[in-house]
């Protein structure tokens, strides 16, 4: 796989930085760095996507299977700095409803720390 997704991890959490584009491929980059993070035993990740300009539909079902698959290891996404035109589809196709969204990495990052976010 060519390329590879910017992040920061930490001790149990990371952030990842999606590029200005997800589609397949930048999608599939972002799949397969949470594969590795989930095996590695990272539970909590926040995408942070104050980069990234356009998701597309293909994107959209690739972070999707994402929300399912740290959902599945008992793990949490949250999504933060997402742009208002984002934030919209997310809402229309409910992605909204299974991931909480927050303004800033910062604010996804203490919400973490502090515990309040339920590990369903």
């Amino acid at each position: 796989m060519k390329g590879k997704v910017n992040i920061k991890e930490f001790n149990d959490h990371v952030i990842l930085y999606p590029d200005n584009y997800i589609n397949d491929i930048e999608g599939d980059k972002l799949d397969y760095m949470c594969d590795y993070l989930l095996k590695k035993g990272i539970k909590k990740f926040v995408i942070d996507f104050s980069g990234t300009e356009l998701i597309n539909s293909i994107g959209i079902s690739i972070l999707i299977g994402i929300i399912e698959k740290v959902k599945r290891h008992k793990g949490v996404v949250l999504f933060s700095g997402l742009r208002k035109v984002n934030q919209n589809i997310f809402n229309i196709v409910g992605l909204t409803k299974y991931v909480p969204i927050y303004r800033t990495e910062r604010e996804a990052v203490d919400e973490l720390r502090g515990n309040s976010v339920a590990m369903k």
